[in-house]
């Protein structure tokens, strides 16, 4: 597939809508990474998804196709989050400048070389926590305020479940690590 991609062509279509699946959880971080305050991450990840599919023609690939459909992805969704920063500021919320978003990009994509290597371990050892820890693993990065209401509702403190998160995430750190040196290199 080099070149850019024919809409016609239901390989390429197939191709794009592969890699659009691949880049779903590292765009998701990376917005989050841009915003890490806002409740918008699923809202932004989706816009940046539907102006991708929109302007697939104009990708092409030069070399690895992952690298370059991630670059590509990571362009596309640092405007969009820029664009939803010129919203907010009209609104009269609390934004981010252009430069800092840049400067927060640049890091995340110069921050660790092997995520695309570590999300489908984190997946992998996601699958072995115990389902009520997974579940407030997961409502943790995805709920504002989730470790409040978890405390409420199952009648402990605040303080007693962000030191059992503490001890799940460096369960799943070990466990990531175990994984990928049980991995052959590339």
């Amino acid at each position: 597939m080099n070149g850019p991609i024919d809409p016609e062509s239901d390989a390429q279509s197939g191709e794009f809508v592969r890699l659009l699946i691949g880049v779903q959880p590292l765009l998701r971080s990376f917005i989050g990474h841009l915003l890490p305050m806002s409740d918008s991450r699923d809202d932004l990840l989706q816009e940046v998804s539907m102006v991708m599919w929109q302007k697939r023609t104009s990708f092409t690939i030069a070399g690895d196709a992952e690298k370059d459909f991630r670059n590509w992805a990571y362009t596309i969704a640092r405007f969009v989050v820029m664009s939803h920063q010129k919203q907010a500021k009209r609104q009269n919320q609390l934004i981010f400048s252009d430069d800092l978003i840049h400067t927060l990009a640049s890091e995340f994509e110069e921050s660790d070389p092997r995520m695309t290597e570590r999300m489908p371990a984190l997946g992998r050892c996601l699958q072995k926590v115990p389902s009520d820890d997974r579940r407030l693993l997961l409502e943790r990065y995805s709920q504002h305020g989730a470790v409040e209401s978890h405390a409420r509702v199952g009648g402990r403190s605040s303080a007693a479940l962000r030191g059992m998160l503490f001890r799940l995430r460096i369960a799943l750190r070990r466990c990531v690590e175990q994984e990928l040196q049980h991995q052959p290199e590339a």
